[in-house]
């Protein structure tokens, strides 16, 4: 345990750090205005050029002595060797021209890139680029490494080497944490290997290592992600040790290790790839062996997550997005979404290392996800040929009832189809011609069985009246057909046909305002009035028994819409006078009247209420760190608002790379569920930073979750503590983060 005794080791001051960094600059600045002259005999001179393996090095010093004899230059004051990438400094160098081995003292320093080596003494090797620096200190500017040891070699290129060392992410001579150890091998976009490490903070040593791995990089790396450590009633401790593997350029995996005392190991995969053809995949599963292997209704703590029994032991949720280009122009689409039982996701969606901690598929893949408390989770395969005249897909679904009803009747759409021909103008006729037709195989566990076809043709003859005013009617027929596996009542076939006739009047007026603001030049107002007329009706629509899977919602339609929809966009010039496009917002809004209700002669008790809700959507986003979104539904007879939902999400940008942000959402049903919710997340003064989040039923009066965190981040070093509370569960979590060191591996 030699590094345990090893406390003699001087620390490096901040005064040395600054002294060599600066005699390392003013060389450099003064062999800029040095002349490089050509050496012949023993003449003193300011430079002369020398020749390495790979390319030439020259040397300017304040005096330079050829000693022809012994082939050795002899420089003294402000010594500078430069081949155009790597630099040394000295205050006197001896280079041997035959060896091509310099030798050199006094505030030596090398420099590659941003990395900087100082140190008392050096021997470097111009030929190869390796080099020996005693009481050497080795700043990597790509992951602000400090290294200080009694003996630095460069073995390579980007390879270095300290004996007795020293390393911290922290600037300044008195670091907060660092790492000591017999030796360290590093290696640039690669990795740092330490021997007996100790790891320390301030002084105090707390952790030792026998062999440790630490990344080098500044692009993906493999190791330790930074451990997370919490507690909860329901959990007991909890602790997670994720594991980053940098697999190739084009796929990576993450291996997720959280022990919880009360519940076991649960073992977590997180594997994505991406390829040139625009390909990608992301896949996570997510496995316990649970110690509760039963649930306890009786537990109110348990009996509120669902009213259905747990028996199994084994729990396990796999979830995946996946985009794959196929041969023949087919595009495949995986989306997975299995869980073992009901109650998983309810139990583990929170938390700092919970599912809300993993990857977001829905919005990396723009494809929704199910919501933790469906009773249905969805996995579908989809393959699809989309071209410029049609579009044709293939598509299997599966849905899955976690709590495995016993007679599960659950409608299974395992095959089908589509195809859309796109609307194309019929020869010598002012008439454009689409097609659309799907087909469906339902199966289930329990019930009837069958296929289901639909096909519908339309025709739209599109024109204008004057040179404002476009014109579009169309007319379309639509046959909707199923028949069973199992015909107990011996139907073949039975078809429904429904007809539909819609017309469109619309224009567009826009104006274009002067408009001087930072950067914005010019802004247009587009505003586009629509008049719809639509009307749709099935043919001896009460002649048919019920469908033994449900086609068919809409009805009859005869309805008249108005709607006016609003466009603001900017043009933005910079400086340099490149130009650029931007949409500040839109506003639209939307009224329909129905006729056959403004018609109604049955019922005459019941008041006529011909006009549907009037519908306004906003979404306004004037600058990047803003954007607002709000929709209402008003109803004109009640006099009140039937349904709203407004989202606003803030972010400010601080010193530093941080940044504040603000979300907010509120949504409400008049008569169904009105939510509020909201996430804060502010930097205060001294590196500390506090959070809060909020998720509340305004109908209940009752808080779903909230949390409440506090952080603090130095220059080197970050903690953030966090409070949950989620159905009546209570978490503590606490998570710390060492800057450039936060991923480590050790053995």
């Amino acid at each position: 345990m030699w590094l345990l005794n090893n406390e003699r080791r001087q620390a490096i001051t901040g005064r040395e750090i600054i002294k060599n960094v600066l005699t390392c600059l003013i060389v450099l600045a003064t062999c800029v205005f040095n002349f490089h002259l050509t050496l012949a005999g023993d003449v003193m001179s300011k430079a002369s050029s020398v020749t390495g393996e790979e390319s030439p090095w020259s040397i300017t010093a304040d005096s330079l002595l050829f000693n022809e004899e012994e082939d050795l230059y002899i420089a003294k004051g402000k010594v500078f060797i430069t081949n155009g990438q790597q630099t040394l400094s000295a205050g006197e160098a001896v280079y041997n021209r035959n060896t091509g081995i310099v030798e050199l003292s006094g505030n030596v320093c090398f420099q590659s890139g941003e990395d900087l080596l100082t140190g008392d003494r050096g021997v470097f090797n111009l030929n190869d680029r390796t080099g020996t620096i005693t009481q050497g200190r080795l700043f990597l500017g790509r992951n602000n490494y400090h290294i200080s040891g009694d003996e630095m070699e460069k073995i390579g290129d980007d390879t270095y080497l300290v004996r007795n060392f020293l390393l911290t992410t922290c600037d300044g001579p008195n670091p907060a944490w660092s790492i000591t150890g017999s030796e360290v091998r590093v290696t640039m976009e690669g990795y740092g290997k330490v021997r007996n490490a100790v790891f320390r903070v301030r002084q105090i040593p707390l952790l030792y290592a026998p062999y440790l791995i630490f990344p080098a990089k500044t692009d993906r790396q493999t190791g330790l992600l930074p451990p997370r450590l919490g507690f909860s009633g329901r959990n007991g401790m909890d602790l997670e040790l994720p594991f980053f593997w940098a697999m190739s350029e084009e796929t990576d995996a993450t291996f997720y290790e959280r022990f919880m005392s009360r519940r076991g190991l649960m073992q977590g995969l997180e594997f994505r790839y991406v390829s040139e053809d625009d390909s990608r995949g992301t896949y996570l599963f997510d496995i316990l062996s649970d110690r509760i292997e039963e649930k306890d209704l009786n537990n109110p703590d348990q009996a509120e997550l669902s009213p259905f029994s747990r028996t199994n032991k084994t729990r396990y949720w796999l979830r995946s997005r996946t985009e794959q280009q196929m041969p023949y122009e087919i595009r495949a689409r995986l989306d997975t979404d299995v869980v073992s039982d009901q109650d998983y996701l309810r139990e583990f969606q929170g938390g700092l290392f919970g599912i809300e901690a993993r990857p977001n598929l829905a919005e990396e893949s723009g494809r929704p996800l199910e919501e933790i408390t469906s009773p249905l989770r969805r996995s579908a395969l989809r393959l699809s040929r989309d071209r410029q005249e049609y579009s044709l897909q293939a598509v299997s679904s599966y849905y899955q009832r976690p709590e495995g009803p016993a007679n599960d009747v659950t409608p299974q759409p395992l095959a089908g189809a589509d195809f859309a021909l796109l609307p194309r103008p019929l020869p010598k006729l002012p008439l454009a011609f689409s097609l659309d037709t799907d087909y469906d195989y339902i199966w289930r566990d329990f019930g009837q069985k069958g296929h289901r076809f639909s096909i519908s043709p339309e025709l739209t003859y599109p024109l204008w009246l004057g040179p404002y005013l476009e014109f579009e009617p169309s007319v379309s027929f639509t046959r909707d057909m199923q028949w069973l596996d199992d015909n107990p009542d011996n139907i073949d076939i039975q078809s429904r046909d429904a007809y539909q006739f819609q017309t469109r009047f619309s224009t567009s007026a826009e104006r274009i305002y002067g408009f001087e603001w930072d950067q914005v030049k010019k802004l247009k107002h587009k505003i586009v009035p629509s008049l719809t007329y639509r009307y749709r009706v099935h043919k001896d629509e009460n002649l048919y028994k019920p469908w033994f899977e449900p086609i068919d919602a809409e009805g009859k339609v005869n309805l008249v819409t108005l709607s006016i929809e609003n466009f603001v966009d900017v043009r933005k010039e910079d400086k340099k006078g490149n130009i650029d496009y931007a949409q500040w917002g839109t506003l639209s809004l939307s009224q329909g009247y129905d006729i056959d209700e403004a018609g109604r002669d049955y019922e005459p008790w019941r008041k006529k209420e011909p006009f549907e809700p009037l519908v306004g959507i906003l979404t306004f986003m004037p600058f990047p760190s803003l954007d607002l979104d709000a929709e209402v539904h008003w109803d004109h007879y009640r006099e009140a608002v039937l349904f709203s939902d407004f989202s606003l999400e803030l972010r400010i940008d601080r010193s530093g790379g941080r940044k504040d942000s603000y979300q907010i959402d509120y949504t409400y049903f008049k008569d169904g569920s009105k939510g509020f919710n909201y996430n804060l997340n502010v930097n205060l003064i001294y590196g500390f930073s506090a959070g809060s989040s909020l998720s509340r039923d305004v109908e209940l009066g009752q808080d779903i979750e909230r949390s409440y965190w506090l952080g603090y981040t130095s220059q080197c070093w970050a903690i953030k503590l966090i409070l949950e509370k989620s159905d009546e569960e209570s978490t503590i979590m606490v998570h710390f983060n060492l800057l450039g060191l936060g991923d480590l591996r050790g053995s």
